[in-house]
């Protein structure tokens, strides 16, 4: 698995989340060709995630935010990477574009295993004094 992230210019946060994604796909039994993160300067959304052919992912994360709310996004964008894997995400925004985002039962997943996601791998991370 190829791992890309570009976070922020300090490395040990876009490695720190090299490792949670490399956790998160262990979690989920996923092993996706390749995970890119980029911040962007988005509008209206946190994050955005993008199925790509061969199993490429593209995850943008909403830039000037803290670490809580970078790992918190982080999570619910990799629930999404397994939704795709393992769920067909992509026929279903397809097959249910006219959906509200709140009646989405993926939306609603990505939202309420997010933090226990984060929580779970927090408690992994070995500090360095």
């Amino acid at each position: 698995m190829i791992i890309d992230v570009y976070i922020d210019e300090d490395e040990m946060l876009n490695d720190l989340a090299v490792k949670f994604i490399k956790f998160a796909c262990k979690e989920y039994g996923i092993l996706p060709r390749k995970v890119s993160v980029e911040a962007h300067d988005l509008v209206g959304n946190n994050g955005m995630c993008f199925d790509e052919p061969d199993g490429k992912y593209t995850i943008l994360i909403k830039d000037n935010r803290d670490l809580g709310h970078i790992f918190t996004t982080l999570a619910h964008e990799m629930i999404h990477v397994k939704q795709y894997m393992t769920q067909n995400l992509g026929a279903l925004l397809d097959e249910h574009a006219d959906l509200p985002y709140s009646d989405r039962w993926w939306e609603e997943e990505a939202f309420s295993d997010a933090i226990p996601l984060v929580e779970k791998f927090s408690k992994t991370i070995k500090p360095k004094y």
